[in-house]
């Protein structure tokens, strides 16, 4: 687990140098009647090779978080282990808003905040991703990662908008929310036995009491009545913490992925 960790950290400084790309785009968005902004990372092949198209990598909580993704994802297509993407670093003036799907009532937790998800979900589905497929060569192929609160926000998108993305990562994310709709409608989704054939990678750290036997209910749920076309990874890290766990995680989420594209083609 050192040895993966050492390696995460060490990622972002390979092949981020003169030849590394990233563009910021300033787009008003009608849905959220406010200015957002995105940074994108474009691969070190993207200038070379015009007829190339991208898969696209959507990072929520855009800065470290994009880094992360976008080094260690070049470190493993280095040495033939991750296809190349397009990385896309989401950010939002509130985080609580735009990536929890409901209100929060609990006494327990931030009363009062959320429940704006299914807005921010209808800004990337009509507003940024047709942006982005405009502006860049994308071959239609759509990641979302998350951590914590945008973990749910994850989750969320993977039963509520079945076609928008092909591949969810959910790093510990934040299921114990509110009434724990989402954890709800998840597993109701996946209990139908809906067949869209996608991926879904989830991890849990140290974190105890209601959110790990939420988080433990929702995946053995998804584990014991997925589809047989939904590919599910699982990681466990018992000695990493809450912050901790999106890298620790990354590395396994990323050669998860890249396996299955490759048995789409990819």
């Amino acid at each position: 687990m050192k040895a993966i960790l050492l390696l995460l950290l060490s990622v972002l400084s390979v092949e981020v140098g003169a030849e590394d790309t990233q563009l910021t785009h300033g787009i008003f968005s009608e849905i959220l009647n406010e200015k957002t902004k995105v940074t994108v990372k474009l691969p070190l092949s993207y200038k070379a090779n015009k007829n190339k198209t991208y898969p696209v990598f959507y990072v929520l909580d855009d800065g470290i978080n994009t880094e992360l993704v976008d080094s260690m994802n070049r470190r493993l297509h280095s040495s033939n282990g991750a296809n190349e993407h397009i990385v896309i670093g989401v950010n939002t003036t509130d985080r609580l808003r735009d990536f929890a799907p409901s209100v929060n009532m609990d006494p327990r937790g931030p009363v009062g905040e959320g429940g704006g998800a299914d807005k921010f979900l209808d800004y990337i589905e009509t507003e940024l991703m047709p942006y982005i497929n405009k502006t860049y060569r994308t071959n239609n192929h759509n990641v979302v990662a998350g951590h914590s609160i945008a973990g749910l926000f994850v989750v969320h998108a993977f039963h509520s908008r079945l076609n928008l993305f092909q591949a969810h990562l959910a790093f510990s994310p934040a299921v114990w929310w509110g009434a724990r709709e989402t954890a709800t409608a998840a597993q109701q989704y996946v209990i139908k036995g809906v067949s869209v054939g996608s991926f879904l990678y989830c991890n849990i750290g140290t974190e105890g009491g209601e959110m790990r036997a939420v988080y433990d209910n929702l995946t053995q749920t998804i584990l014991r009545n997925r589809s047989s076309d939904l590919i599910l990874y699982l990681d466990v890290f018992d000695n990493e913490s809450h912050d901790f766990t999106m890298a620790a995680g990354l590395y396994n989420a990323l050669k998860g992925l890249y396996k299955y594209q490759q048995k789409k083609g990819m």
